[in-house]
């Protein structure tokens, strides 16, 4: 009998060690800027569900598509994953996750963009939860300062433009733009100025590359003039979303293009800051745009215990919780009536829905973005100028968009 109890408990931490999870086991993987929320949430779901207990573990922002992928790939993965909603399709087409249609609660209340995110071949792969577009954060003092009229800012990218040159001097930069961190910072920010103008990363048929074309190399030289010309700062290649709002919270960069979740942390670490919110600037004659993003869960197809991932998903989407958790706007339409959504400074954000769109659907966006982001930093590094730069970028895309 002895013999037998030691060998059920060795068998049982061989189990352990193998990372092999028991029923009732979920782990999830959240951002670190949900953590907070994330665990009282997690409190209340435990509450309400006793047979099933979340271990929760905190990603960050840079290197996390590859982490993520990697565990999906690996067949080691968790059971619940928090991912941007633009990785999702190339999940579903390398069959790495779970449908989960059956998750799905209220589908008339999902804002329609999100969804069409997480789809693919009819099915659904992804629950979103938050969505979001930017606009540009300014600080009206300093505009002030530089003789600009905070209530009337930049409207068009000449009008920006002056504006930049005229609030950079001594130790502030006009207009912060990424070129360094997780790469979904830089496309976030820059892709919205290539489709304004008329361009786009690959054709619509995703065949083709089209990140060099006349259209797209403009916008690209747009943003990345900024730095060029000194108006950004000398750190850009460092820079990711977080360091501009630590910038702008220092009041050494006077405006940047963000979403509304640094306005919190803005008003707590300098609340003496008068902070304005604008559309971003547009192409004289052409309409502004913005990159529609957000999160979704996803459950990998080697989740070991799908079962009670789906359950956690499930109450993670039920319309309160959803606005408990997002920092941004939640993707169900009934959780946008929450209070905490109605504050007067979120209007701008509000007016960026309707410009935002989707990335394209390609089973290899993430290295698509990729080849673009390295084509930015060359850029910004001088070691090519912006049609050599875009030229190279290119040719890596097309030799993903042409993989079987």
């Amino acid at each position: 009998m002895k013999f037998r109890k030691m060998a059920v408990m060795t068998a049982a931490m061989t189990m352990l060690a193998s990372g092999v999870a028991f029923a009732g086991d979920v782990t999830w993987w959240t951002p670190n800027f949900n953590e907070a929320r994330a665990r009282e949430i997690v409190a209340k779901f435990e509450k309400a569900n006793p047979d099933v207990k979340v271990k929760l573990e905190i990603t960050t922002s840079d290197g996390l598509p590859q982490r993520v992928l990697t565990a999906l790939q690996s067949g080691a993965a968790p059971e619940v994953i928090d991912v941007q909603h633009a990785w999702i399709n190339g999940y579903a087409q390398n069959d790495l996750v779970l449908p989960v249609d059956d998750v799905l609660k209220d589908r008339d209340d999902y804002i329609p963009a999100a969804l069409d995110y997480a789809t693919w071949n009819n099915k659904l792969w992804g629950i979103p939860y938050r969505i979001e577009t930017h606009a540009i954060i300014y600080n009206k003092g300093a505009f002030k300062d530089a003789g600009l009229d905070p209530n009337k800012p930049p409207q068009t990218w000449d009008e920006l433009v002056a504006a930049a040159k005229a609030l950079s001097k001594g130790k502030m930069s006009g207009f912060g733009i990424t070129g360094g961190g997780e790469m979904g910072n830089t496309i976030f920010r820059s892709l919205p100025f290539i489709w304004m103008n008329g361009g786009d990363m690959i054709s619509a048929d995703g065949k083709k590359a089209l990140v060099n074309q006349p259209a797209a190399v403009a916008a690209v030289k747009f943003y990345t003039d900024f730095f060029k010309n000194k108006q950004a700062p000398a750190s850009t290649l460092e820079n990711d979303g977080t360091a501009l709002r630590r910038l702008f919270i220092a009041e050494t960069v006077a405006a940047y293009q963000s979403g509304q979740f640094d306005i919190a942390s803005i008003k707590k670490e300098n609340p003496k800051i008068d902070i304005g919110v604008m559309q971003i600037p547009h192409p004289a004659d052409k309409k502004t745009a913005a990159l529609l993003g957000g999160w979704s869960f996803v459950i990998p197809k080697s989740a070991k215990n799908p079962t009670d991932a789906k359950k956690l998903v499930g109450f993670l989407a039920e319309a309160e919780n959803q606005g408990a958790l997002t920092d941004t706007f939640p993707a169900r339409k009934s959780a946008m009536s929450l209070p905490r959504f109605s504050d007067p400074i979120l209007t701008v954000f509000k007016e960026m829905l309707p410009y935002g769109r989707a990335v394209p659907n390609n089973k290899n966006w993430v290295q698509i973005t990729q080849a673009y982001f390295d084509g930015i930093q060359r850029i910004l590094l001088g070691d090519e100028d912006v049609q050599k730069s875009m030229d190279g970028a290119a040719k890596d895309i097309q030799a993903l968009l042409d993989q079987k």
